[in-house]
């Protein structure tokens, strides 16, 4: 039995042509197939799926975002819109203690010396104009940001602090933070100098008088 290839009438004998619609038949003699739904299918689902390189790039991409989420903490956020006021420098292990600065108000804010800040590396004033005293530190970072915190680490109730190996030394027990990041390196993990927001205008640095008077702590 043969099948025309064009139209799909079957007939027997070898005839060149197709006696239904005239096309030429080939001359093999067997009956032409057409491959079944299942054999399609079967086909397809005998290929293997080659997923293993997506799965691999999704496990590299992963890892590279915790490395940078956990592993390369970034700059605290009140700290990253600070102004640079110096050029980069390191730290080492001889230490900065806090000077005691002076101040003075104006209008809304607390004014002090950005002069006092570059010259003395660490400094700290304390405002008594609010419900409760707070002292408020200030200190040039390793990249030359001008860092501006409420000076006080709650969970061991110290106010004083000291600069060394670009790191923020608790004067009353072991805690430590990284100068930028606020990174603990000991306990006290979350009760780092709070930064807070301020502005430089000409040779000032002014913090305002409301931030001050309103932080409320982290316990």
């Amino acid at each position: 039995m043969t099948r025309c290839n064009s139209c799909g009438t079957s007939y027997e004998g070898g005839p060149q042509f197709c006696p239904s619609c005239g096309s030429p038949v080939a001359s093999s003699g067997k009956e032409t197939e057409t491959p079944s739904v299942d054999s399609i299918t079967r086909g397809a689902q005998s290929k293997p799926r080659r997923i293993g390189p997506f799965v691999f790039g999704g496990l590299v991409l992963f890892g590279l975002i915790f490395f940078v989420i956990y592993i390369i903490p970034s700059t605290h956020e009140v700290i990253k819109g600070q102004p640079v006021v110096a050029a980069p420098a390191d730290y080492d292990s001889n230490g900065v203690d806090m000077t005691r600065v002076s101040f003075h108000e104006d209008g809304e804010d607390l004014v002090f010396s950005l002069n006092d800040v570059k010259n003395h590396r660490l400094i700290v004033f304390e405002y008594t104009g609010g419900k409760t005293p707070r002292r408020v530190m200030a200190y040039v970072a390793p990249d030359g940001r001008l860092v501006t915190a409420i000076s006080l680490s709650e969970h061991c109730g110290s106010n004083e602090f000291l600069i060394k190996n670009n790191r923020i030394y608790c004067a009353r027990c072991p805690s430590h933070w990284d100068m930028t990041t606020m990174e603990a390196y000991a306990c006290c993990a979350q009760y780092y100098p709070d930064p807070i927001t301020s502005r430089v205008v000409g040779d000032e640095v002014h913090v305002a008088k409301r931030v001050v008077e309103e932080w409320a702590g982290r316990l």
